[in-house]
């Protein structure tokens, strides 16, 4: 009999174990879900009705382009310090890249022949652009505009540590529909 009273006394401590840890598990979980809902409580979800969502995807298609990637060069450092689609009230959307060269060799640059690429999705180059950087903008101007000028084609040399800045602008009409912009600097005069 001594067994069966063991028996049952272990019976009964294990009951009282096992409720006082349901009530524990119960315990925690109900801190658990105040402090979820207090730290919840906090948190706004924003609703855009159908006409705000629509403005903010026009302004998406018309101010968002793939930016300009400049392709590395060790002779010059090459900075994009401007590239956006400007809209005017009187003419087409025109992209505009402006930014700044830093002759970054030991020799002096006469001049920097930059070229843009606009490529598709699987890199092939769609359409291209070419420009001076601004002191060798002249070497541009075909003969009409330099007998309107009066003047021969120059440039002034870009020292070893000196910076010049370019700017590029192009009607978004002449352009196709493109997914990557890249800038190449190797077209170098030295």
């Amino acid at each position: 009999m001594a067994k069966s009273r063991t028996k049952i006394r272990v019976g009964i401590a294990s009951d009282n174990g096992d409720r006082a840890m349901k009530k524990l598990i119960a315990i925690a979980t109900l801190l658990a879900f105040s402090v979820a809902s207090a730290a919840f409580a906090g948190t706004r979800v924003e609703v855009k009705n159908s006409e705000q969502a629509a403005a903010e995807a026009d302004m998406h298609r018309r101010y968002d382009h793939p930016k300009t990637q400049v392709v590395p060069n060790d002779q010059l450092q090459v900075v994009v310090t401007r590239d956006v689609i400007m809209h005017s009230c009187c003419m087409p959307p025109s992209l505009l890249v402006s930014g700044k060269i830093t002759n970054i060799s030991d020799r002096p640059i006469d001049y920097v022949l930059l070229h843009f690429a606009f490529e598709d999705k699987n890199g092939k180059v769609l359409h291209g652009e070419s420009l001076y950087n601004h002191q060798a903008a002249s070497l541009a101007d075909d003969e009409n505009i330099q007998k309107i000028l009066n003047e021969k084609p120059h440039f002034k040399p870009i020292l070893p540590g000196q910076t010049d800045t370019f700017g590029f602008s192009v009607s978004c009409t002449e352009l196709p529909v493109f997914s990557k912009v890249e800038l190449f600097s190797n077209d170098i005069k030295q």
